[in-house]
């Protein structure tokens, strides 16, 4: 079974691992591959674990820890995962001021500082996917305002917001940020053709330098740049769609759930890279439902709850049972904006 629950609700998971210690019971013998660690570790007899291609190790499961099993498959205890060297400056980059997509997203208003990683959270479904997908252009506004280094700026499509500075990783890869069936070349000079043509003609030589440039920095893991990049991991596939963004060279760089259904070893790099985006002074907003990640990469959060930003919180005074009590409709005087 290859990553059987990628799709699934809770409940669902919890039938289908029923299911399978079912089959066990029969005698049935199961491979069972997830990133999914606590899956993993409930299901599990022996653990084998790999990276980067090669075998780390074969545990009983009996006696694995969660901490144990990502020490393994990252190379590091997982208090390291969270790199943090990044230091915001007191400037403004980007700023949005009452946002409002009918139905979706009220009045939402947020900021960002050269050099700062924002966080956005909130339960499914709250407006934080369509607060985002609103900024760049994506889906039409009746209302807000967006600004740049101060001023006013117009995005009506996401081709203003490129022009703008603005990248937008989506948390749908496969539908919405690649194209599965070309090269990863091709992915990589998607957003920036404009800037690769002339006349008409693309250059394809300035082109694969870029894309070569980017899969080593990024450390893309690819037999080549021609191949397909439906054949690539899920975290090496996330890199690419990363590439493609940092290859327009934007002011303003938006993650939505960058780590959805990649492995512990990937998100530890996509760690590193928000945090590195971060010293270059750009400004990041990260988009995700994962409170360890909101804890220890972010510098601020906004929490949403029912379209509205519910509360804006310094990271550093922030808790899970903070943020989750905002999250649900929780208020408190002088943070909070009711629904």
């Amino acid at each position: 079974m290859d990553e059987p629950t990628a799709a699934l609700t809770e409940s669902e998971v919890e039938r289908l691992l029923g299911i399978i210690r079912g089959l066990r019971s029969q005698g049935v013998a199961i491979v069972y591959i997830s990133h999914k660690l606590d899956e993993v570790l409930a299901v599990a007899d022996r653990v084998t674990v790999l990276r980067d291609g090669r075998l780390v190790g074969v545990r009983d499961a009996g006696g694995l820890t969660r901490a144990e099993l990502v020490r393994m498959m990252v190379g590091r205890p997982v208090e390291q995962m969270f790199a943090r060297r990044h230091r915001p400056s007191g400037d403004v980059v980007f700023e949005a001021q009452g946002i409002t997509v009918p139905g979706r997203v009220y009045d939402a208003s947020f900021t960002v500082r050269r050099g700062e990683v924002v966080g956005i959270t909130g339960l499914m479904g709250a407006g934080q996917g369509w607060l985002v997908r609103a900024v760049f252009g994506a889906v039409p506004v009746t209302a807000g305002q967006l600004r740049l280094g101060g001023r006013p700026v117009a995005i009506r499509s996401p081709v203003d917001a490129v022009k703008a500075g603005i990248g937008l990783l989506t948390e749908n890869r496969k539908e919405e940020g690649l194209v599965l069936s070309q090269p990863v070349v091709a992915n990589v000079s998607l957003a920036s053709l404009d800037g690769l043509s002339r006349l008409g003609w693309l250059d394809q030589r300035r082109e694969r330098r870029i894309a070569a440039e980017y899969v080593r920095r990024l450390t893309i893991r690819t037999p080549s740049l021609s191949q397909e990049v439906a054949y690539l991991s899920g975290g090496n596939q996330q890199k690419v769609v990363l590439a493609k963004w940092l290859a327009t060279e934007p002011e303003v760089v938006v993650m939505a759930e960058p780590t959805r259904g990649i492995d512990v070893g990937a998100k530890a790099e996509i760690y590193r890279l928000i945090d590195e985006l971060a010293c270059q002074g750009k400004a990041v907003v990260l988009v995700s439902s994962e409170l360890p990640e909101i804890l220890n990469l972010t510098d601020r959060v906004y929490v949403m709850y029912a379209g509205r930003i519910q509360a804006e919180l310094p990271t550093a005074s922030a808790t899970a049972e903070l943020i989750t009590h905002y999250a649900t409709g929780g208020g408190a005087p002088g943070t909070t904006r009711r629904p």
